[in-house]
């Protein structure tokens, strides 16, 4: 859910009007002689809710991230670079991009490219 789909709160908008005149929104179980007041509460407590539980869940996806480092290197042999996605909490390489043994596969075809030339020459 967006921030832009929570509903905005006015006092003398027709949907809030609408609670007041009729004394109940679908499912919401509230009664006939509510005041304007306490309509405005029950709302806002609402929307305070939604909003809770997406800071919530904003929450969880960063610390997600957080569990997570980014290495950048230099492969010696191939003379490309990497990144290595790093646990953090465990201390262990969770990914390469490109990954080491592919690197390492260009490096051993660079020496085979230039023996080649080498012994052309």
């Amino acid at each position: 859910m967006k921030f832009n789909d929570l509903p905005l709160l006015q006092l003398n908008s027709g949907q809030y009007a609408h609670r007041i005149e009729t004394g109940f929104e679908s499912g919401s179980g509230r009664t006939r002689g509510e005041t304007v007041e306490e309509v405005q509460k029950a709302a806002n407590q609402d929307l305070e809710k939604q909003v809770q539980e997406e800071v919530d869940d904003f929450n969880e996806t960063v610390e997600s991230f957080m569990v997570r480092d980014l290495k950048f290197q230099i492969h010696r042999d191939s003379d490309r670079l990497f990144v290595q996605v790093i646990d953090v909490i465990q201390d262990e390489v969770v990914s390469e991009m490109p990954p080491e043994e592919f690197l390492d596969m260009v490096a051993k075809i660079q020496d085979m490219v230039g023996i080649i030339l080498d012994e052309l020459v």
